[in-house]
């Protein structure tokens, strides 16, 4: 089942690994440092994400979901040592350092997955400086498709890990606690922050097949019209009535709305 992932440098100890042949093509990016590394969310259930890391780095892991959705927690029970944001929605599914989360953060639905529990080792506030040894990375929240999503900010290489804020393909806004308001908030924030050079890169591809599919690699031009977007739908809001609604963003990709996406929006 190892042919299952793709491995690719980003840079030196930097690696995007990816499903390229599960339906939703997931990238999930191991960031090494001299003296410690992060995986950055654990992909589906489809593969065994464990041995993948192994062969690539030895040093001390830290994993870190970017939310709870089941194609990001697929591999999470794996791995000996897992940290999250301090955030009241999540400190909400723990029983003492045992985190389950709930059916709206999971969506258990979507494949008949049963939420995992697993232990957390450690709680990080929003704007930790997460210090591997020589990289240093900034953890952003960045709500809009999820309350609990978070991104990773490299300051020093100028990239930014969205996750599921941002990447090529349907953007989704009409699941169980997507928000315009919170997807436009966080929009402003990252323009406001990340330089015009930034690097992108998202937990998701649409690749034509597994053998091309590459890291989801955006750049700030593609945040720019992301707040085009959702500045549109507030202006003229979509009609509802048979169902999400479907919006061209960029070249790239597209944002799927659904009426709860819209409350105190429009």
């Amino acid at each position: 089942m190892q042919d299952w992932y793709k491995v690719v440098s980003l840079a030196p100890g930097v690696f995007a690994i990816g499903e390229p042949r599960y339906e939703q093509q997931n990238w999930s990016y191991l960031i090494c440092g001299r003296e410690q590394a992060l995986l950055f969310d654990t992909g589906s259930y489809f593969g065994e994400m464990s041995p993948v890391v192994a062969g690539l780095t030895d040093l001390p892991l830290t994993v870190m979901p970017s939310h709870m959705h089941y194609d990001h927690l697929g591999n999470v029970q794996a791995f000996e040592r897992v940290v999250l944001p301090d955030l009241a929605i999540l400190r909400a599914c723990a029983a003492g350092d045992i985190v389950t989360p709930s059916d709206d953060l999971f969506l258990p639905q979507s494949e008949g997955r049963v939420p995992p529990a697993f232990r957390v080792a450690e709680w990080l506030e929003i704007g930790a400086q997460i210090d591997l040894g020589g990289r240093r990375l900034e953890l952003l929240h960045t709500p809009g498709h999820s309350p609990d999503s978070v991104s990773l900010w490299w300051a020093e290489a100028g990239v930014l890990f969205a996750a599921d804020y941002l990447y090529h393909g349907s953007l989704f806004a009409q699941v169980p606690g997507a928000s315009l308001s919170a997807y436009l908030g966080t929009a402003r924030d990252l323009e406001a922050q990340l330089p015009p050079r930034a690097v992108i890169f998202g937990a998701h591809g649409d690749a034509h097949s597994p053998e091309a599919a590459q890291p989801p690699q955006l750049d700030t031009a593609h945040l720019a019209a992301l707040i085009t977007c959702l500045e549109d739908i507030r202006a003229t809001p979509p009609d509802m009535a048979n169902g999400p609604h479907e919006r061209r963003v960029s070249a790239l990709n597209t944002l799927i709305t659904g009426p709860d996406a819209l409350h105190g929006f429009v």
